[in-house]
């Protein structure tokens, strides 16, 4: 099949479908994605694609389309979820327009273009799914933006959905690089208990954020111990939120410090639990009175897929042949639907088209031209996979 050729056929489709998408709501909190869900059901019922509806939680609907049947089974994983619209619009946010080739509206890079595009694909190989070998999943999710506890990490833990390959198309590069790795996440909440008392007799109480403080400056010393990796960038740390305290004229009983640890593989989650612990100990071995606590919010473990996987080479190939220019293999310091899916065993590759620096951003959009560009990779790196 020409897939090029079908895929310029469908543009005037592609742009419509995307418009309606970024019309519906989906800001996550709280998220409302059954809006979205809504949008996908017609088209799956228009161009007579099989699917299933799941749901955790009221609103919070999931739904997979089914093109073909059997082995080796292909997912290409979208999110309908937003992040707020925030300021600086130009225009409505929710109210798409299109101008000097771009659609303008929140998520049209991130994520509801490259669902668009998948929604196209789907449509192109209903097609010909009678000389498909396997099958094609359109998996759009919701929850991706604060987690995925009512999307992808849901559908896996009840066996909703499974797949032997992943085409994650969630990275804003302009398709100029496949992340085929992405590195750990961990996040902490240390919590400073202290004793209450008036600020005029602070001697009577034990101050938290004192002590907080203290934990601090053995944070911002702290160093990884496994700092490189051909693939990825440096492992990072950051304090993100810090909060404590409710009035001058009082002395503080509790502070809490929230912190992001994105941690290289060959390194352990349980190893920067048990350094944060000796920080601790090294606070309360100048200050008895100091004690705290430690709650994991967070975790998810690091993954490197091969170089040469068969999923890779078919998207370089493709790549080429679209937009003529060479991916660069990487590792990621994000965190995209490529976790989950890697760590219940789906060999994965994220990719995505959209200027880097779109999304979540004011104003972001994204070149119409560049989805026509994707929606060939996916199709042509599909009848790869499935023929």
């Amino acid at each position: 099949m020409d897939f090029p050729k079908a895929v310029d056929a469908e543009r005037q489709e592609l742009v419509s479908i995307l418009k309606a998408l970024i019309t519906q709501d989906t800001t996550n909190p709280p998220g409302n994605e059954s809006k979205a869900v809504e949008v996908i059901r017609k088209f799956f019922e228009r161009h007579r694609i099989r699917y299933r509806i799941f749901e955790k939680d009221r609103g919070r609907e999931n739904i997979i389309g089914y093109v073909g049947s059997g082995s080796p089974v292909l997912i290409i994983p979208v999110h309908t979820d937003v992040v707020p619209a925030g300021d600086g619009w130009k225009t409505d946010p929710f109210k798409p327009t299109v101008r000097s080739g771009k659609i303008y509206g929140r998520g049209a890079t991130d994520n509801k273009g490259p669902l668009s595009c998948a929604l196209i694909a789907a449509k192109i190989f209903k097609s010909r799914e009678k000389s498909m070998k396997g099958t094609l999943v359109i998996a759009c999710v919701a929850d991706e933006e604060r987690g995925s506890e009512y999307g992808m990490k849901y559908l896996l833990r009840s066996k909703r959905i499974s797949g032997d390959y992943a085409i994650v198309p969630d990275l804003e590069n302009r398709m100029g690089k496949i992340a085929i790795g992405e590195k750990g996440l961990l996040f902490l909440k240390v919590i400073s208990f202290g004793k209450q008392a008036h600020a005029s007799t602070p001697h009577f109480g034990v101050n938290a954020i004192d002590n907080m403080l203290d934990f601090l400056i053995e944070f911002r010393r702290w160093r990884y111990k496994h700092t490189s990796n051909v693939l990825f960038s440096g492992p990072t740390k950051n304090l993100g939120v810090i909060s404590g305290g409710l009035a001058p004229n009082m002395v503080p009983a509790q502070c809490e410090a929230r912190l992001d640890f994105r941690y290289l593989p060959g390194t352990k989650k349980q190893d920067i639990i048990r350094d944060v612990k000796k920080m601790f100990a090294e606070v309360r071995r100048n200050n008895r009175h100091a004690k705290f606590d430690l709650e994991v919010i967070d975790d998810q473990k690091p993954f490197v897929e091969k170089r040469k996987s068969v999923l890779t080479k078919s998207l370089s190939k493709n790549i080429t042949s679209v937009a003529g220019m060479t991916p660069e293999i990487y590792g990621s310091s994000g965190t995209t639907l490529a976790k989950p899916l890697a760590e219940a065993g789906v060999i994965t590759a994220a990719l995505g088209p959209g200027d880097p620096g779109t999304a979540h951003t004011a104003n972001e959009y994204i070149r119409i031209a560049e989805l026509v560009k994707f929606t060939k990779v996916l199709c042509m790196t599909a009848g790869d996979v499935l023929s």
